[in-house]
């Protein structure tokens, strides 16, 4: 695909990291930088440049620019989202490509999926949400807005979840 974008990442740690792999391993973006209050004083993280703190956030050109909030404070995910819709910066959601995604579910924007996670007929996963490393969810389930599922989380078939949850390590949301 020519004149790819470029994704730009709010949130410079692990977590950003991690998507930052997940992006890189798509394919979809032509480069890959970082927004992070460490900067200026820290321009690197691994081989990708810093390029701004979120305050600045407005100085970046956003032509051909799409973005993703990768914190995993759900309250601070929403405001750096709003941000970035208020700015025109347009939102991206990254999906790792050692998923496994039904054609029927509908993902939102500014959402990150890692590596091994399954989503099944009919699942919804509003904006801003993190399904990090295996999660599984089921049939027809709901995840709500800025809702933060760690690693492992099972959630059975027909089940939603609320808006700004955190389900920690290996949760199981049964029927």
């Amino acid at each position: 695909m020519l004149n790819k974008p470029s994704l730009l990442i709010l949130g410079a740690g692990g977590y950003g990291l991690a998507v930052a792999e997940a992006a890189e391993l798509s394919g979809q973006w032509q480069e890959i930088m970082f927004a992070d209050d460490r900067w200026p004083a820290t321009q690197h993280v691994a081989e990708y440049n810093i390029v701004t703190n979120i305050a600045n956030l407005n100085q970046l050109q956003n032509t051909q620019l799409q973005a993703i909030v990768a914190v995993g404070n759900n309250t601070l995910r929403q405001q750096w989202q709003q941000t970035l819709r208020a700015l025109g910066i347009e939102l991206t959601s990254v999906i790792h490509p050692k998923t496994v995604v039904s054609p029927t579910a509908d993902i939102g924007l500014g959402v990150s999926v890692m590596a091994g996670c399954i989503i099944s007929r009919k699942t919804v996963i509003n904006d801003g949400v993190i399904l990090n490393i295996g999660t599984l969810l089921d049939h027809d389930v709901v995840i709500e807005e800025f809702a933060h599922l760690s690693v492992g989380v099972k959630v059975a078939g027909g089940q939603s979840i609320a808006a700004h949850s955190f389900l920690e390590v290996g949760t199981c949301i049964l029927h």
